[in-house]
C-alpha cells in the first residue's frame, strides 16, 4: 500500500468517524426519556494496550546505534494508547457495534549526544472493527456483565513501513448504568499482525497483538438488561 492510499484510507475514516457522530447524535437527541427495550446511539472509548512488536523494537535499536546513541536506557515499545468511537445497536441482552479505533505507541527517547538530537518513533493503527456483546443481567436488570467480541481490519504504520491486514478480538467486562450514561470497564485481548514486504529490506512484521484494559462511555435512554 502506498503511502498517499493510506493516507487516504485514514482520511476516510476520520470523515467517516465524524459522521457517525453526528448522526448518532441527532439519533440520541430525538430518542424519548423513559426506559426503553432498544435504542441507537454513540458510544465512545479509552484504553491502554500491552504488547511486544519484536521487528518495531529491533528497528528502534538499530537506528539508535545508527544514530550513535548508546545507553543502558530501555527503548523498547510495551505499551500503546487507544481512542474509539462507534455506533451501536442496544438490545436488552445484546448490543452491535459499528466503529473506528486509533492507537498510538509513541517512544521518545533524549539524547545527550548523537548525531540527530533527541529521538521520536510512532506506531500506528487505524482501524474500522464489527462487534457484539451479550450481557448477563444482576437482580435489578439494570447493570450486567458481558463478554463479546470483534474482527477489524487494521491499518499500521511506522516510519518507513506500512502494512494492513484483517483481526479480532475478545473481551469480557461490565456494565453500570447511571441514569442516561452508561459507563463499560472492560479487558480485551487483541489479535492484529501484518507484514510488510515492499520495502526490499525483506519482511517486517508489524504486530499489535496483546492485552488492553479500557473503558467505553454512552448517554442513552437506560435499557434493563431483562
Amino acid at each position: 500500500m502506498s503511502s498517499n492510499a493510506f493516507s487516504k484510507s485514514k482520511l476516510k475514516a476520520l470523515i467517516w468517524l465524524a459522521f457517525i457522530v453526528i448522526m448518532s447524535w441527532q439519533t440520541l437527541l430525538s430518542q424519548d426519556k423513559i426506559a426503553r427495550t432498544s435504542a441507537i446511539y454513540p458510544s465512545f472509548g479509552l484504553g491502554i494496550g500491552f504488547f511486544y512488536p519484536s521487528d518495531v523494537n529491533d528497528y528502534i535499536d538499530f537506528d539508535m546505534a545508527y544514530q550513535g546513541v548508546e545507553g543502558t536506557f530501555n527503548t523498547d515499545l510495551y505499551m500503546y494508547l487507544e481512542v474509539k468511537a462507534g455506533l451501536t445497536y442496544r438490545m436488552k441482552s445484546f448490543d452491535v457495534t459499528g466503529g473506528l479505533e486509533y492507537n498510538i505507541a509513541p517512544k521518545f527517547v533524549v539524547v545527550d549526544g548523537g548525531s540527530s538530537g533527541n529521538l521520536t518513533y510512532f506506531y500506528h493503527r487505524l482501524s474500522p472493527e464489527i462487534s457484539a456483546n451479550y450481557y448477563i443481567s444482576n437482580k435489578n436488570g439494570k447493570n450486567a456483565f458481558f463478554v463479546g467480541g470483534g474482527i477489524n481490519y487494521s491499518f499500521l504504520s511506522f516510519e518507513e513501513f506500512k502494512a494492513s491486514a484483517p483481526g479480532f478480538k475478545v473481551q469480557l467486562g461490565y456494565s453500570m448504568q447511571f441514569g442516561k450514561f452508561n459507563l463499560q470497564p472492560y479487558g480485551a485481548f487483541r489479535y492484529t499482525r501484518a507484514t510488510d514486504s515492499s520495502t526490499g529490506m525483506g519482511d517486517f512484521v508489524m504486530d499489535y497483538t496483546g492485552g488492553q484494559i479500557g473503558v467505553t462511555m454512552s448517554f442513552h435512554p437506560m435499557i434493563l438488561y431483562k
